[in-house]
């Protein structure tokens, strides 16, 4: 069974490939825990390791379901620590190109 990480982080991998293919420099995608908003979660990314693939770092999303997975790493740099608080609300992230690496620079 999947867990809230995990399915951050496959989110992540789509709403890259999706930015990296498209003409436009930057990205904001909503992220919906599994079970949907009627709850209260949290998101963490920790900051990538390295500036090559494979850049490291996790992603952790609690609430029903909660997990954390560094599965994104092969595609995703994430620039900084990230940690936001969310009840009954969809996150939004920002992605954006730099160069040949898409960055997580903004998680509300």
């Amino acid at each position: 069974m999947m867990d809230n990480g995990t399915h951050l982080a496959f989110a992540l991998e789509r709403a890259a490939q999706d930015l990296r293919t498209s003409g436009e420099h930057e990205s904001v995608f909503r992220y919906e825990p599994l079970t949907g908003i009627d709850q209260s979660y949290e998101i963490r990314l920790s900051p990538s390791r390295s500036t090559t693939p494979p850049y490291g770092g996790y992603v952790i999303v609690t609430g029903k379901n909660g997990g954390g997975t560094g599965f994104q790493d092969r595609s995703i740099y994430i620039a900084r620590r990230f940690e936001i608080s969310k009840s009954g609300a969809a996150a939004q992230i920002t992605l954006r190109k730099n160069g040949e690496r898409i960055e997580v620079v903004g998680v509300e």
